[in-house]
């Protein structure tokens, strides 16, 4: 009987000595476990400085980018691009093949014309084989701009045009909303482009799919 008692004192001293041991592992996991809270605390506290050091520097870089288009924009306020203009290999001076344009096919008047200077002129790009090339045109005074854009309706039908010169970031826009423009005003609707919008009846065009930009 002694001896039972004394394996039974000895059973309890070892799950003592096991519950101290599970005691000390428990305490090292939670310690873990707050060391872990603690570090992911840190984490994240990094990770969303980052956020907001990445977002300023986006915002900033857009402010950035529509300064720069602002600019560029600005810079080709005075500017208007011809098409459809044929190109003479032997001599072709840009600017007398535009007065001669605004007379025979704008219908301004030869003294108009005359006033009309430019800063410069010049055909974009390479030699083509199929289609003469644009001139870009950039004119001394705004109200030229104006008073030859007045007349472009006199090219409706034929196989000349006069656009205002956009950077490329809001020409691209242009071309996608030119075939909705025109299908609105097949419809007897008010359509017409300001920059990189497009009005109908007076309301803003907005489409997630056709006009991200805007959203």
């Amino acid at each position: 009987m002694l001896r039972s008692i004394n394996n039974k004192v000895e059973l309890l001293v070892e799950l003592h000595k096991q519950m101290k041991e599970m005691q000390v592992s428990l305490n090292f996991a939670y310690e873990k476990i707050d060391r872990l809270e603690s570090e992911n605390k840190s984490l994240k506290a990094t990770v969303d400085l980052l956020n907001n050091k990445t977002d300023a520097l986006a915002k900033e870089n857009k402010k950035t980018n529509e300064t720069v288009l602002d600019i560029q924009s600005r810079s080709m306020r005075d500017n208007l691009i011809f098409s459809g203009i044929p190109e003479n290999p032997s001599l072709d001076d840009p600017e007398a093949l535009l007065k001669d344009f605004m007379i025979s096919k704008l219908k301004l008047p030869p003294d108009t014309v005359d006033s009309v200077t430019f800063h410069r002129a010049h055909r974009l790009g390479g030699p083509k084989s199929k289609r003469p090339r644009s001139i870009i045109a950039k004119l001394e005074h705004h109200k030229h701009k104006n008073i030859i854009k007045s007349k472009a309706r006199e090219l409706k039908g034929s196989n000349f045009g006069i656009n205002d010169q956009f950077p490329k970031e809001i020409n691209d826009p242009r071309k996608i909303l030119y075939p909705i423009m025109k299908q609105h005003r097949q419809n007897n609707k008010r359509a017409y482009r300001v920059v990189d919008k497009l009005y109908v009846d007076g309301q803003l065009y907005r489409s997630p799919l056709t006009t991200p930009w805007l959203f």
